[in-house]
């Protein structure tokens, strides 16, 4: 009877796997007692982020007590997701609107200028649908769709602005 070689003989398999999850089981045990005794200084951000997720308010409480403690990468993240959730006095919003209104006349330009290309027509049909002017939209997306028959996504925008003026 032979005995089959192990290619590790001085550690045994039972003894390794015990080991593991021993070591497994302290480091568990060790982080959740830590973390009961003295939880990290942005914690309670972290939960108020997580139960309010589109608050500005929490983001920016959380962006606070992350650049306290040194975690100036994350504090930035955060300052950013506050950028976009809270415009400023309005600001924002306003410029927003003139930038749509730039792209919207910038678009006009690039159709009168040449009246064969088809994506000039979908980013105004684009615009114009933001804006709410659903007919005009419709429109543009019709004059995309005679320009390129074929393509299914200006096929899928020009039946769904059909049937949304239906």
């Amino acid at each position: 009877m032979t005995i089959p070689r192990l290619h590790f003989p001085h550690i045994s398999r039972l003894f390794s796997a015990f080991l593991l999850w021993t070591l497994l089981v302290s480091i568990i045990s060790l982080n959740t007692f830590l973390w009961i005794k003295k939880p990290l200084a942005y914690s309670d951000g972290v939960f108020q982020v997580f139960t309010h997720p589109f608050s500005a308010t929490t983001h920016n409480t959380l962006a606070q007590s992350l650049w306290n403690s040194g975690a100036r990468t994350r504090a930035g993240h955060e300052l950013d997701i506050v950028a976009e959730l809270s415009p400023v006095l309005g600001a924002s919003t306003t410029a927003k609107a003139e930038k749509e209104r730039a792209d919207l006349t910038y678009w006009l330009a690039v159709v009168a200028s040449h009246p064969d290309y088809r994506d000039a027509y979908v980013q105004l049909a684009a615009l114009l649908y933001r804006e709410g002017n659903l007919t005009q939209a419709h429109a543009y997306l019709v004059d995309a769709l005679a320009l390129d028959p074929n393509n299914t996504t200006v096929n899928r925008l020009t039946a769904f602005t059909l049937k949304l003026l239906e």
